[in-house]
C-alpha cells in the first residue's frame, strides 16, 4: 500500500522522497496518525495541496490523454506501448493507482481539516475543504459509490462503508458552503495563512508580496472564486440527472448561485496554478508532469523513457492540421505547442507539414521509423524549464467552457453569455499553451462555419463546447475531458485498433486494494458493467 507524505514542520518548499509510485512519497507513516499534537494546519496545507496534485499532473494526464485519443505509443522502439489502454479492459488493475493515490492525497487535505486546533485556522481549513471537494468530485465521477462519511479515519476505521455517489456530491456541496463561510473569517495574526509559503496554489496563481491586508483581501477573493467554480462544476455535471432527491437540492443550489452568474468575475478568472518550489535537483522536486514525461531525464542526462514511449495520436494530429471531415481546411496552431514534429529526430523540421501521428493500437508502417512521429511538445515537456514551471490545477479556458455549458444546460438560472464564454475559452487556451493571440483570432474566424467545432455553425452547442474542451485540456487535465465525454458523448473519437470493447468504459473498476482490504463493503460489479449505463454507472448519467 502506498504511503502518504507527512507535512514537515516549518516546511516552505516541499522535499520529496522516492517511492514505488510516481505520484506519492513514502515516509512510512500515516498522516492521520503521526505528530498529531505537533503539526498544525499551517504546517500541513502546502504539502497537502502539492501531494494530491501529483496524481492529477502525472497518472491522470496519462490516463486521460490515452482514453481521449490524444496520445499513442512509440511502437518503433517499444514492443507494446500502452497496450492495456488500447485494449481498454477496465479491470481492477487498470489505473488502480488513480484511486489509491487520490484517496491518499485527499487524506492529507482531511488532515488539515481535522488537525487539533483547526478551528483557529479557518483559512487553511477553507482551502483544504475546497480542494477536497475538487478532487473528491473526480473520484465520484470515475467510480460512483465511494467511501466518504467514514473515510480518512486511519486506524480508527480501516474498513469504511461506501456512500452513494449522490450523497457524496451533496456532502461536498455542504463542505464548499462551509468553506465559503470560513473564508470570510479573520483569524488572529499568529494563525493567519502564510500566503507565499503555506498556500502554493494561491501563491503560484497570484502576485504575492507578503502578508499585508491587501493580500488577505486577495486571498479571500481567490478562494471564494475557487469555491464558486467548484460548485458550478458539480452543478453542471448534474444537468442530466433525474433523481428527484438530487434535483431538489441541485435546483436550490442553482437558484442560490444564479445571481453570481451575472458577473463571470465571481468565478475563477485566471489559470489556477501550483508551485511549492519546484526545482531540478531530484525527480520528486520537479513539476510532476515534466518529472514523468519530460524530454530529458535530468538524472540520467538522457532521453526520458516516458517521453520516448509517447507520441501524438494520428487522430489528434489530423484533427489539428485540418485533415478530418470535422476540421477540414482549418489549422489549429495549438498543435505546435502540444506536439513536436520529428521530436526524436531532427526537430528543426518542426513544422505543420511534418507533423505525423501514430494510430492508437496500430501496426508499424513500412519504411517508417520513430523519428518520423510527433512527440510531446514545447508545452512544459520539451524544454527542461518545464521542470520548474508551475503546474496547472484548473485553467481559465476550462472555466470558460464550464460557464458556456452552464448557460446551455441551465438557461433560466445560469446567466453567463454562452457564446462569449465559448470564444473566451478558446482564446484563453491559446494563451495558456503560449500560442499567438493573433492565431486565436484567426482560428475563431476559421471555425465559424465548421459544425461541431465553431459556435455559430453547431446546432448542438454542447458538441462544440466539448470539442474545444478536448483540445484545451490535452496535456493539462484530460481526465476531466474523459468524464465530460462519458456524460455527453462528445467529442466523437475513433476507438483504438484491437480494443476489447466497442466503447470506452463509463467508469473505472474499484482497485484490487479495495477487494483485499475492504472486501466487506466494496461493491462488486463485473468488468462488463463498466461499459454501459447500469446500477454501477455514475449517478449523474441516470
Amino acid at each position: 500500500m502506498k504511503k502518504i507524505l507527512i507535512p514537515i514542520l516549518g516546511m516552505t518548499t516541499l522535499l520529496f522522497f522516492n517511492s514505488c509510485s510516481d505520484d506519492f512519497l513514502d515516509v512510512n507513516q500515516n498522516v492521520n496518525e503521526a505528530y498529531t499534537n505537533q503539526v498544525s494546519p499551517k504546517d500541513r496545507l502546502s504539502a497537502a495541496e502539492s501531494i494530491v496534485f501529483r496524481t492529477q499532473g502525472n497518472t491522470m494526464n496519462r490516463f486521460g490523454n490515452l482514453m481521449m485519443n490524444a496520445w499513442a505509443g512509440n511502437i518503433y522502439y517499444f514492443a507494446s506501448p500502452y497496450g492495456d489502454e488500447f485494449r481498454m479492459a477496465a479491470d481492477a488493475q487498470f489505473y488502480d493507482n488513480i484511486w489509491d493515490n487520490l484517496y491518499l492525497g485527499v487524506s492529507n487535505l482531511q488532515a488539515v481539516i481535522d488537525a487539533p486546533g483547526a478551528e483557529n485556522y479557518p483559512h487553511h481549513v477553507a482551502a483544504a475543504k475546497v480542494m477536497k471537494a475538487y478532487y473528491m468530485q473526480m473520484i465520484v465521477d470515475l467510480y460512483n459509490d465511494v467511501p466518504y462519511s467514514e473515510a480518512f479515519k486511519g486506524q480508527a476505521n480501516k474498513n469504511p462503508k461506501y456512500d452513494k455517489g449522490k450523497d457524496v456530491y451533496k456532502g461536498l456541496m455542504a463542505e464548499l458552503n462551509q468553506a465559503l463561510a470560513l473564508i470570510q473569517q479573520t483569524p488572529v495574526a499568529t494563525n493567519r495563512i502564510g500566503y507565499a509559503t503555506e498556500d502554493p496554489i494561491f501563491s503560484a496563481s497570484n502576485t504575492v508580496t507578503g502578508v499585508a491586508a491587501t493580500d488577505l483581501a486577495n486571498w479571500k477573493t481567490f478562494w471564494t472564486k475557487m469555491a464558486n467554480t467548484v460548485k458550478l462544476k458539480m452543478l453542471v455535471r448534474l444537468s442530466k440527472c433525474t433523481d428527484s432527491e438530487v434535483t431538489t437540492w441541485r435546483n436550490a443550489e442553482l437558484q442560490a448561485m444564479s445571481s453570481l452568474t451575472n458577473n463571470p468575475l465571481n468565478f475563477i478568472d485566471k489559470d489556477v496554478k501550483i508551485n511549492p518550489g519546484y526545482v531540478t535537483s531530484t525527480a520528486d522536486q520537479r513539476n510532476p508532469f515534466y518529472s514523468t514525461f519530460g524530454r530529458i531525464d535530468l538524472d540520467a542526462q538522457d532521453v526520458g523513457q516516458d517521453f520516448r514511449i509517447t507520441v501524438a495520436s494520428d487522430h489528434i494530429v489530423k484533427t489539428l492540421k485540418g485533415e478530418t471531415a470535422e476540421t477540414f481546411g482549418v489549422e489549429d496552431h495549438r498543435i505546435s505547442r502540444l506536439f513536436k514534429a520529428n521530436g526524436m529526430g531532427d526537430d528543426s523540421n518542426d513544422d505543420l507539414e511534418n507533423m505525423k501521428g501514430q494510430v492508437q493500437g496500430g501496426t508499424k508502417e513500412t519504411g517508417a521509423k520513430e523519428t518520423d512521429f510527433a512527440t510531446l511538445g514545447e508545452f512544459m515537456i520539451y524544454s527542461t524549464s518545464g521542470a520548474t514551471t508551475a503546474g496547472l490545477v484548473l485553467t481559465l479556458s476550462e472555466v470558460k467552457f464550464l460557464q458556456a455549458e452552464a448557460a446551455v444546460v441551465y438557461p433560466t438560472t445560469m446567466l453567463f453569455n454562452a457564446e462569449t464564454s465559448f470564444n473566451s475559452g478558446i482564446t484563453e487556451s491559446y494563451k495558456t499553451f503560449g500560442s499567438s493571440p493573433a492565431d486565436a483570432g484567426t482560428y475563431l474566424t476559421d471555425i465559424a462555419t465548421k459544425p461541431g467545432v465553431g459556435w455559430a455553425a453547431t446546432a448542438n452547442k454542447i458538441q462544440a463546447i466539448q470539442y474545444q474542451k478536448w483540445i484545451a485540456l490535452t496535456n493539462i487535465n484530460p481526465t476531466e475531458t474523459y468524464i465530460s465525454y462519458t456524460k455527453t458523448g462528445y467529442p466523437q473519437l475513433p476507438m483504438p485498433i484491437g480494443s476489447y470493447y466497442p466503447t470506452r468504459p463509463k467508469r473505472l473498476m474499484y482497485p484490487q486494494s479495495e477487494y483485499v482490504s475492504n472486501s466487506a463493503n466494496v461493491p462488486n460489479p463485473s468488468v462488463n458493467d463498466m461499459y454501459n449505463i447500469n446500477a454501477y454507472s455514475p449517478f449523474w448519467l441516470k
